[in-house]
């Protein structure tokens, strides 16, 4: 009889005591037995190795950086250690329904795919009484934006064919990863809620959203799904966010230099004498609150 094929879930958490033992939980309470949970911890000071540490379940395998890498970072040491026939990844402060690997992989096997993503629930932490149902498209357009969603599975052939996550990526290397398995793979989604997604301040979706815009300009531009002319329309009215609506006029006299700036760092950008990373440090200033 042919095994049943293991499933890999990597958890990567920095700091995430607060949450991470209702992610922890979710993902070893699945119908689907076969799972392997490998946790990266990225150089937490809280409470985070201790909660872990724990478990005492044979199926977590903990990880740990002494200094804190970031998520891209964290994310490759984990699909370096898994061992899973299937792989996906989750967040430390959001968890998994019930069933939500099993009919994934089903999906995968009746299917005959490579990749699947599914509807996710959305709710408030301070009230998680209250959520609804994100609804994805059936098909995606990322060359508008990343709409993968937080819940997804895939095969360990996507791995060995699209590589490690772009750690220049930081803050959407997920959405520079879809782009690269969507070129290379038919990605189909799952029309079920199978995932809780939370909503608070501390997340880096949240906590850092105009400086993920601007790195999701950024990644279209690297994956030559963006041209540098919308590219600049794009950050200037980013950058114009950061000034009152009050300002009229001045606004317009700030768009003019903001172009003139961004233009210059996307032509270093697309020659390739600054790295995605490089472009993304050299119009922080530019585009961000930092």
């Amino acid at each position: 009889m042919r095994p049943t094929p293991r499933v890999s879930i990597v958890l990567p958490t920095y700091n995430g005591a607060k949450y991470i033992r209702q992610s922890i939980d979710s993902c070893l309470g699945q119908s689907y037995g076969n799972i392997e949970l490998v946790v990266v911890d990225d150089g937490s000071t809280d409470a985070t190795p201790s909660i872990v540490h724990s478990y005492q379940d044979e199926r977590i395998r903990y990880v740990r950086h002494k200094d804190n890498m970031g998520l891209p970072h964290a994310l490759n040491t984990g699909f370096a250690a898994a061992s899973g026939d299937y792989l996906t990844w989750t967040s430390d402060d959001n968890f998994y329904a019930h069933d939500a690997i099993e009919r994934m992989l089903s999906c995968l096997k009746n299917r005959n795919c490579a990749f699947v993503y599914c509807d996710f629930y959305r709710f408030d932490d301070h009230d998680p009484s209250r959520r609804r149902v994100i609804k994805l498209p059936d098909s995606l357009s990322l060359e508008n934006e990343n709409s993968v969603g937080p819940c997804f599975l895939y095969s360990r052939e996507v791995l060995k064919a699209v590589g490690n996550y772009d750690p220049d990526a930081f803050l959407d290397e997920d959405y520079d990863y879809w782009i690269r398995v969507s070129k290379r793979f038919s990605m189909f989604h799952l029309s079920e809620p199978l995932y809780f997604y939370r909503e608070h301040g501390e997340s880096l979706s949240m906590s850092r959203f105009r400086e993920g815009t601007m790195v999701g300009i950024l990644v279209r531009m690297k994956n030559e799904l963006l041209d540098m002319d919308r590219a600049i329309n794009l950050l200037v009215a980013l950058a114009a966010q950061k000034y009152p609506r009050y300002l009229g006029m001045n606004k317009i006299l700030v768009r003019i230099l903001h172009s003139r700036r961004i233009n210059r760092v996307l032509r270093s950008f697309e020659t390739g004498k600054l790295t995605l990373k490089g472009a993304r440090l050299a119009l922080e200033d530019i585009v961000t609150d930092n």
